[in-house]
């Protein structure tokens, strides 16, 4: 089924960000996302680029987020964190459509063809 939607589509990095929001729940603060994405990459990602991403996010409205109302021995308050319900369903047609690309790259992969490549 083909869907045509006014609906941004979404970077896998940004895929990355609200996956991590997502599985961290009500703990989605800026250090514990970075940990997540960094987990989920399998590598050290760029804090800039998570934050860029974070607000952009926000920009679009498929994340939302709040400070808390006290700070932690003395630091910042924190900025919570959670995907919108838009946001929700921009990711699942997101990840949707990379299921789509990976079972597609695995079934060409099968072939003749892409077998002698290595």
């Amino acid at each position: 089924v083909i869907t045509v939607g006014s609906r941004d589509s979404l970077g896998s990095f940004e895929q990355m960000v609200m996956t991590a929001i997502h599985a961290l729940k009500d703990d989605a603060y800026g250090v514990q996302i970075f940990k997540k994405i960094c987990e989920l990459s399998g590598k050290i990602q760029n804090l800039g680029s998570m934050y860029v991403t974070l607000e952009r996010l926000e920009k679009k409205g498929y994340v939302s987020s709040k400070e808390s109302r006290t700070s932690e021995r003395g630091g910042k308050p924190r900025r919570y964190c959670q995907v919108t319900k838009d946001g929700r369903q921009a990711l699942l047609e997101s990840l949707e459509m990379t299921q789509r690309l990976t079972e597609s790259f695995f079934k060409a992969s099968r072939s003749e063809k892409w077998s002698r490549i290595k």
